[in-house]
């Protein structure tokens, strides 16, 4: 969707103010104008506007100055000046400034329209690829049935934490967790009963557990939630806790199921597959002593 860019006009002379700021109106989404750069360099810091048109020779601040600062901030940042001048000196400096556009006085609208459209289809353009790019990460990281990330990004994300880990030395606990019996459940309700159960199950504990954690389903009935700055034995009351949740909610169909979890702590001495073979073996403990219990490494 093409949408109009939001515009700051810096130009001391009102009168060209007025006149050229009625047709930056029409072009612009929002229209900021501002007397000199001082004003103009408060006014773009407050709206962040995606052009800046100015002119260069203005009280307190000129445009180049401005647009200095300006860049400073945002060193891609689009900016047109608008001149009466056209001194070797201005023209040199507004290219090492990397600007988009240089026009002389009195302004030839056409010419600064077609500049300003070029700008708008390259804004509107990165904005597509943003938007997009958004959308391809998302089917990468996120799994399609439960809306929680996935397999590819937990493993990232694990990896970061461990460097972390090596960096701060601040506690790292991993819990891997599994719906008991739940090839059963498939068997005998099928597979869109479970996969409502499985939905419900990961709503149910996004909405208990830290914004920090990094809760990811492994595959299949399976879930890991990675705990930074949690020792080994708050993590195992996490995990009890959330037995807990599970085991005394309903879901679909009248249904209670339970969870087994294994919970571990990185080592100095670990590997990320340390810490994973160590958090699986104690979910099989948990799985071959009764299910629905929280062993520990």
């Amino acid at each position: 969707m093409v949408t109009n860019p939001t515009l700051l006009y810096v130009e001391d002379e009102a009168g060209i103010r007025d006149q050229l700021s009625r047709f930056l109106g029409y072009f612009s989404s929002e229209l900021y104008l501002a007397e000199n750069g001082e004003d103009g360099l408060e006014l773009y810091k407050k709206h962040l506007p995606d052009i800046v048109v100015s002119d260069i020779k203005m009280p307190k601040m000129n445009g180049i100055e401005m647009a200095k600062a300006i860049k400073a901030i945002n060193p891609k940042q689009h900016i047109v000046f608008t001149t009466a001048h056209s001194e070797s000196g201005f023209f040199m400096d507004a290219i090492d400034l990397q600007v988009d556009g240089y026009i002389l006085k009195p302004i030839n609208l056409d010419h600064l329209e077609e500049k300003l459209e070029k700008i708008k289809e390259h804004l509107n353009l990165k904005r597509y690829y943003e938007k997009h790019q958004e959308e391809l990460q998302r089917k990468v990281y996120i799994d399609d049935l439960t809306q929680i990330y996935n397999r590819t990004y937990f493993e990232e994300r694990f990896a970061k934490e461990i460097s972390r880990y090596q960096r701060e030395k601040t506690p790292l606990s991993l819990v891997f967790m599994d719906i008991d019996k739940f090839k059963d459940l498939n068997d005998n309700y099928g597979h869109q009963v479970g996969d409502e159960v499985l939905k419900e199950l990961t709503s149910l504990l996004s909405d208990n557990i830290r914004q920090i954690d990094t809760f990811a389903r492994w595959g299949g009935e399976e879930f890991a939630i990675i705990q930074p700055n949690t020792l080994l034995e708050n993590s195992k009351k996490v995990a009890e806790h959330l037995r807990k949740i599970i085991k005394n909610h309903t879901f679909c169909d009248d249904l209670t199921v339970t969870c087994s979890f294994g919970v571990a702590t990185f080592k100095d001495t670990d590997t990320q597959e340390d810490l994973m073979k160590r958090a699986d073996e104690a979910l099989y403990r948990a799985k071959n002593a009764g299910r629905d219990r929280v062993e520990t490494e």
